[in-house]
């Protein structure tokens, strides 16, 4: 008998373990004492994480970390529910304030996906208006050569001056890491995005190919080749297209919003008693400061 009882009490719970898993999208990641953790469930609460920060669960290790504070989230939940947190004073006033703020956020949002929205003649509009913001300065590329010492730059200066390749050399022997791989170019680069140093040097080479002197900085030794020039020019509008959208975006909200409130409290009566508003403090102050000089405030004792 004690047997069928045991049995009875497997085949129950495996039906209902396999309802839940029906129910909840089949395969069964965790159990928290009865309750169970789907697969699908799981994946719903991933789905929430902001799209910047999923490359955090993107591992292995990374779920696993998640999974755990999931489990934590709830056994957290479990023991509020028995501590009936959700029938506190406290705990009702805060939901009815964030209540409030949802609701007000969430009318805010309608009404400004309803009229911020673009076409692309709008943002095509919004940079031939703002074109000079979207001016790209000269910008040069340039090869060096990293020594350790002064008297090294002088002998592979020395070197190039005799017509030896200027790539080679600074594959042989350039300390910079990349060398090897790049000869020593560092590509394109405007003016305030290089060493204070090399960059004064560098942006005194005007022709393609010419070499300056030793440069030193707080890496070493420098021997710097010009390699190409970009003249001003303006950022295509593709590259920026994005940039402006956001752009606009947020000065129409901004607008929208400021127009919506103002509407808001035209349409409305509003009445205000500025009089309750009064700092009681400073009408004591002015009270006592209205009683006449040598007189008292209050009957003296005979």
């Amino acid at each position: 008998m004690k047997k069928i009882v045991i049995l009875l009490c497997v085949v129950i719970w495996s039906i209902f373990a396999c309802a839940c898993a029906k129910k909840d999208g089949g395969k069964i990641l965790a159990t928290i004492d009865n309750e169970v953790i789907t697969l699908e469930e799981f994946n719903r609460e991933l789905d929430k994480i902001p799209t910047n920060m999923k490359m955090l669960v993107a591992s292995e290790s990374g779920k696993k970390n998640y999974l755990e504070r999931f489990i934590v989230k709830k056994l957290l939940l479990k023991e509020a529910g028995k501590e009936k947190i959700e029938k506190q004073k406290d705990f009702e006033e805060r939901l009815s304030d964030l209540r409030e703020q949802l609701i007000i956020e969430s009318l805010l949002k309608k009404k400004i996906a309803v009229e911020s929205a673009q076409t692309n003649e709008d943002l095509k509009q919004y940079y031939e208006k703002n074109k000079e913001r979207f001016k790209r300065e000269r910008e040069i590329n340039t090869r060096h050569i990293l020594l350790k010492t002064e008297e090294e730059a002088k002998q592979v200066l020395n070197r190039l001056a005799n017509g030896e390749n200027f790539v080679e050399l600074a594959r042989q022997y350039s300390i910079d890491p990349n060398a090897k791989s790049t000869g020593g170019e560092i590509g394109f680069h405007p003016k305030g995005s290089l060493l204070p140093e090399y960059e004064a040097e560098a942006f005194k080479l005007n022709k393609i190919g010419q070499v300056s002197g030793i440069v030193k900085t707080q890496f070493g030794y420098h021997i710097i080749r010009l390699e190409g020039v970009r003249p001003p020019s303006y950022v295509p509008f593709d590259e920026v297209k994005d940039f402006i959208r956001q752009q606009i975006s947020q000065e129409k909200q901004k607008e929208i919003l400021e127009k919506y409130i103002e509407d808001l409290k035209k349409s409305a009566k509003i009445t205000i008693n500025d009089a309750l508003l009064k700092d009681e403090k400073k009408d004591e102050k002015a009270e006592k400061q209205e009683t006449p000089a040598g007189k008292e405030a209050t009957p003296s004792k005979k």
